[in-house]
């Protein structure tokens, strides 16, 4: 798996910042993603292919660097932020 730290929560439905209501979306498949057509994520569209196309690496979690513990939490395997898996 890998962690992508951001100045985000995870990833929403559009940007947070813009569009207070935003839904935040917990889990998602990178299928599921580009099938909402989400161009304001947090994550380039790129990174998703790679993704896809990756043997070992087959999740991505996104969490919030900014807040304090999210990263030891994530570390120690604790659902924190999105998780974007390949399938």
């Amino acid at each position: 798996a890998m962690i992508y730290v951001k100045d985000e929560d995870g990833l929403y439905t559009g940007n947070p910042k813009t569009k207070p209501d935003a839904e935040f979306i917990p889990q998602i498949t990178v299928d599921e993603m580009k099938a909402r057509n989400l161009h304001d994520a947090v994550i380039e569209f790129p990174v998703l292919d790679l993704l896809q196309a990756a043997r070992h690496v087959r999740s991505v979690q996104v969490i919030n660097g900014l807040k304090p513990g999210n990263l030891t939490r994530a570390l120690a395997g604790e659902h924190v932020g999105t998780i974007i898996s390949a399938d």
